[in-house]
């Protein structure tokens, strides 16, 4: 059984108060009583310490023993910019992309978009199914998840490393750019439904974006940063 571990922040040797929401996970939904032991973490720190449950009720306690860096953390950059698509898609994308290794993911707006209007309550949501899935996969950290933004603003920014943007007309799959001894930031482009058009694809490239396919099947753009950090992860051993 993996461990328990609940996000908070601010770690330090000695007593500490959860915040509602925490404190409310870990007595109720997982029904622990004075002197469990579990770990917390702060996903924006890279930090975590053991801690002993002692104190529940209107302000829920713990212990903590001395904060450690946490043991968990990607191993290089992997950025995801997704463009916007309908309806609650990019819940999935950041979920999944959390749980895969992901750094940041930046949500972009392209031609085929369907754009609504952001709001920072939206954002926040994002950012607490980003901290959620951290926690249940064990991850010490968070990617950094930003507001919509014009496309091109967005990959103006891109890290410096390999560049991708997923093109199903590619020359080269998607296995062969991963294949780079030495890479320490990998940025992937992932269009809406409908696809990124063929003008966007060609100004990417101008951006230093390498068109590349995935497979020989049509994914859905929800599916597509899971499909492409999955394989990141599996080449994991052969990119160090």
């Amino acid at each position: 059984m993996s461990e328990l571990r609940v996000p908070a922040s601010g770690l330090a040797r000695g007593p500490l108060a959860l915040s509602r929401e925490a404190g409310r996970y870990v007595t109720q939904v997982r029904r622990l009583g004075a002197g469990a032991r579990f770990v917390v973490f702060d996903p924006e720190a890279r930090l975590e310490a053991d801690a002993v449950l002692e104190r529940t009720g209107a302000e829920v306690v713990v212990q903590l023993d001395e904060p450690r860096p946490a043991k968990l953390v990607p191993r290089r950059e992997a950025v995801i910019v997704q463009c916007v698509s309908k309806a609650d898609k990019l819940d999935q994308v950041v979920r999944d992309a959390t749980e895969l290794g992901a750094t940041a993911i930046w949500p972009a707006l392209s031609e085929r978009s369907v754009a609504k209007r952001t709001t920072e309550s939206a954002h926040l949501r994002l950012c607490r199914i980003a901290v959620e899935a951290a926690r249940q996969c064990g991850r010490g950290d968070v990617p950094r998840v930003g507001s919509p933004r014009p496309l091109r603003e967005v990959l103006a920014e891109a890290p410096v490393g390999v560049r991708l943007v997923l093109d199903p007309m590619a020359a080269t799959p998607l296995a062969h750019a991963l294949r780079r001894p030495g890479a320490a930031a990998f940025t992937f482009l992932v269009g809406p439904e409908g696809g990124l058009s063929r003008a966007e694809i060609e100004e990417a490239g101008r951006l230093g974006f390498e068109p590349v396919r995935f497979g020989p099947f049509t994914l859905r753009t929800e599916t597509v940063a899971a499909a492409v950090l999955g394989a990141l992860t599996a080449l994991a051993e052969d990119l160090t």
